[in-house]
């Protein structure tokens, strides 16, 4: 009967994997932990209330927003609609029954194109309503109408005087010309101040050539309206000047105001899938051949062998102390000091059952008072060394099979 005992590594308790598992990943908990709670309150302030931060927003109160205007208008009796896609303005225009409706279209990042421009336009005209759009981009302003056209940005100036027979524009007298949308301080220009020309062109700047283009103009109609300076309609300027009562001759011509900024949902969706070649950059299908003949070559290159195969006897023997070695580098890898610790109690427990002659059966605790008696040590200090907690760090585990050796040593005197 062999006197050697087969050893099966105990599992680690629970308790030190999760020590083990937090100072390993520690760190990275506490980050992604602070950064959900960091959303999580970005998302609630940014939607408490329901208020928005875009610009020209009727639910932003910031000075950027336009809700003091959507408000004055309220109180009026007319009825303000927020719309963000071209669908949705089209059916509110469908669907508002009777009475005119003013559109205002206010679309600063471009995401309605030309064509989709002239829908909006042709949606307004078929419901019989009237259309302002604040700040068109030059395309934007040809496809509103061909009798109004983009003439370029105006330079610093204070005030602008009406300068037309405009009935909304008299009665505003003088706007501010030189404000524009306020964004990250008090300095900073995020949208240009716009000129435009038309049947009717008012506000237009001083020093302007003859023929020149103002901040407002018209179609002859008067249905189709090109406000340059968004500044007008925002809360921060709405009180100076005549800003308000071109604000509210504008938009509170009609009982019903759909106030549309364009959103992200203005942009196309594909009618299928894009596939693969076309998603593919056209230099790939070259590069990935000659990547492809570099790798044959270094292959046919590196792959040579160097004279013929050598054949080793099986099974092969490998020595007790190389796998010894082999294990211990796995346990430092994978820094498990518990099952590490465990593997040297148990092969200590089994060599000193040998010597004091107790059998390979022997229970853990009856070694442990075997070795009491047999060294008069303490034998709480014993169970501690033999059966205990295992270490917490390198340094200890080291100690631990120190004392283990020497525990032994002294047992095998006796």
């Amino acid at each position: 009967m062999s006197d050697q005992m087969v050893f099966r590594p105990e599992a680690a308790s629970t308790s030190t994997r999760l020590r083990q598992g937090w100072r390993k990943h520690g760190f990275w908990i506490v980050c992604g932990t602070v950064f959900v709670l960091l959303s999580v309150l970005g998302y609630l302030l940014s939607n408490s209330g329901g208020r928005s931060s875009g610009t020209l927003s009727i639910t932003n109160p910031a000075p950027a927003g336009a809700q003091a205007a959507a408000a004055i208008l309220a109180d009026q009796g007319v009825s303000v609609t927020a719309s963000d896609s071209l669908s949705a303005t089209q059916a509110l225009l469908q669907g508002e029954g009777p009475g005119a409706s003013t559109v205002l279209f206010y679309d600063p990042n471009n995401f309605l194109s030309p064509a989709r421009v002239g829908e909006l336009t042709d949606s307004v005209s078929d419901a019989g309503g009237k259309l302002v759009a604040v700040a068109p981009g030059p395309l934007a302003t040809q496809a509103l109408s061909p009798e109004l056209s983009s003439v370029g940005t105006a330079g610093d100036t204070a005030t602008v005087a009406p300068g037309c027979g405009s009935p909304a524009a008299v009665a505003a007298g003088t706007i501010d010309g030189g404000t524009p949308l306020p964004g990250t301080d008090a300095t900073t220009v995020t949208t240009p101040l716009l000129l435009f020309k038309g049947a009717q062109t008012c506000f237009i700047p001083a020093g302007s050539p003859a023929g020149g283009g103002g901040f407002l103009a018209s179609n002859s109609a008067g249905d189709i309206t090109a406000l340059g300076n968004p500044g007008v309609v925002i809360n921060q300027n709405l009180a100076s000047r005549g800003n308000a009562a071109l604000t509210m001759r504008l938009l509170g011509s009609t009982p019903k105001l759909i106030w549309y900024t364009a959103t992200i949902k203005d942009i196309p969706v594909a009618q299928h899938p894009p596939t693969l070649a076309e998603l593919t950059p056209q230099w790939i299908f070259p590069a990935s051949l000659w990547l492809l003949l570099v790798a044959m070559l270094g292959m046919v290159w590196r792959g040579r062998r160097h004279g013929p195969l050598v054949s080793e006897p099986l099974p092969v023997h490998v020595k007790a102390s190389e796998t010894l070695a082999g294990r211990a580098r796995l346990y430092q890898d994978a820094r498990a000091l518990d099952t590490a610790a465990a593997s040297l109690r148990q092969a200590s427990l089994t060599r000193l059952a040998r010597t004091l002659r107790l059998g390979i059966s022997a229970e853990p605790d009856a070694v442990v008072h075997a070795v009491a008696s047999a060294t008069g040590r303490p034998q709480q200090q014993l169970h501690a060394l033999l059966l205990g907690e295992p270490p917490l760090t390198e340094k200890l585990l080291l100690s631990m099979a120190v004392e283990l050796a020497a525990l032994e040593e002294e047992v095998a005197r006796r």
